[in-house]
């Protein structure tokens, strides 16, 4: 019936066919699949719970606190080696102090890692 080359190319096309309308039938199958997962999912939640920190533990700081100039000119060092550029390249406008006690060390921990990742 399928000889010759004529014959294994036909076979290659009708397999190649059969194979691809197999994996779009799946595709569609998982579609289906996720919406209806999705909608039972969306029943599920019905109520928004908005969670904030105790008064207790945000302490006060101060917004134009100055910062003194030995510690400008390390952070701009720091700065300076970690992107690896000349100093007169960039200028720091402002130095704030970082809020602490509002995330917890293993969130900030978790960023810096994310951070170092991306390089």
């Amino acid at each position: 019936m399928f000889e010759g080359i004529k014959g294994a190319i036909q076979v290659a096309v009708i397999d190649m066919t059969f194979v691809f309308l197999i994996l779009g039938g799946l595709a569609l199958v998982m579609v289906f699949l996720k919406n209806i997962v999705g909608i039972k999912e969306g029943k599920k939640i019905s109520k928004e719970v908005k969670v904030t920190p105790p008064a207790s533990c945000i302490t006060s700081i101060k917004e134009n606190e100055e910062v003194e100039g030995k510690l400008v000119a390390l952070i701009t060092a720091a700065v300076a080696a970690c992107l690896e550029k000349p100093k007169s390249k960039f200028k720091i406008l402002s130095i704030k102090k970082y809020q602490t006690s509002l995330i917890t060390p293993w969130a900030a921990i978790g960023r810096q890692e994310l951070m170092l990742e991306k390089r």
